[in-house]
């Protein structure tokens, strides 16, 4: 009697344990499910989604503009795979006449051989160095653009202008906190990003990457590189990048540690991410730079974001 009761425990036991088991793993399915099925719904195209997190913003041994280095923590978002391109903003002008400031205010600057000169009727539809895009160059990222071009085109698309927390936040890979976009290694042989290479050296003279050959003298198609480890292409090179922020240099001494974006206005914007002539010693995700907001140049671009629902 005493084994039949002991056999009779134990079967009630395991029959209630595969009961768990089973509404457990039935759970998590769900829940898989669930999560896969909100991302193919919700995702939008084209876009990388960033959690949210926290993570340090700063260099202690880079400029002093990049200083205090301190924790800042983020909501999710969403943000562009790839830096905006001539393709791209070319359906917003075609959907909406939109005039640009280069178009506006006298030209942009590019480089004429000798230096890097405003000239009068550059915009978006030319290169780096006064030539009218060709179609085979659609995929570039479009530059000689001013902030208020870019904002313009964000609020079209239904999205908006990285913070600069978000932009640095994202080019380090979120958590990871990496010192570049590539990784924490510095530049070798094996070629991450669209930088001043020994290509440009043959047109400008300008520091450069010894031995380095990216295969571009100035901008390359969006994506010609390995993305980081968020899936984010040209987040180092190609073409700076415009944030939300006015530029502060001293901002990161008041900025508040959730979600910071300095709306004190000034005349000018950030900037981030470097481009073709991204030199030695300038390619940390941390390096700041700004701009009047309406000028435009020949290596400035963007990329949107988008907040998670």
């Amino acid at each position: 009697m005493k084994l039949f009761k002991n056999f009779l425990k134990i079967s009630i036991l395991a029959v209630l344990f595969l009961t768990v088991t089973c509404k457990n793993n039935a759970e998590t399915k769900s829940i898989n499910e669930e999560h896969t099925n909100h991302n193919k719904k919700s995702k939008p195209l084209n876009m990388v989604f960033i959690p949210a997190g926290v993570f340090t913003m700063g260099d202690s041994s880079g400029q002093d503009m990049e200083k205090p280095v301190h924790e800042v923590e983020l909501d999710a978002f969403y943000m562009d795979t790839h830096e905006i391109t001539l393709d791209d903003y070319g359906k917003f002008v075609d959907a909406t006449n939109y005039v640009t400031d280069a178009e506006k205010n006298g030209g942009s600057i590019i480089y004429d051989g000798k230096d890097f000169v405003k000239t009068e009727g550059i915009n978006w539809r030319f290169d780096g160095s006064g030539n009218q895009h060709t179609e085979e160059e659609k995929k570039q990222p479009v530059t000689h653009l001013s902030w208020n071009d870019a904002n313009a085109y964000s609020n079209w698309i239904g999205k908006r202008l990285p913070t600069e927390a978000e932009w640095e936040y994202a080019a380090r890979g979120g958590e990871k906190g990496y010192k570049y976009a590539w990784g924490n290694d510095l530049l070798g042989k094996e070629v991450v990003a669209n930088i001043s290479d020994e290509n440009y050296i043959k047109l400008v003279e300008w520091p450069h990457f010894e031995s380095y050959d990216d295969g571009y003298t100035m901008a390359s198609p969006v994506g010609s590189f390995a993305p980081n480890s968020f899936g984010l292409y040209d987040m180092a090179g190609n073409a700076w990048e415009w944030c939300a922020d006015y530029f502060d240099e001293n901002y990161y001494s008041k900025s508040p540690k959730k979600n910071p974006i300095n709306n004190e206005p000034n005349e000018r914007r950030v900037m981030r991410g470097n481009s073709w002539d991204g030199r030695p010693g300038m390619m940390r995700a941390s390096r700041r730079t700004s701009d009047i907001q309406s000028n435009s140049y020949t290596d400035t671009g963007f990329r949107c974001v988008k907040d998670a629902e």
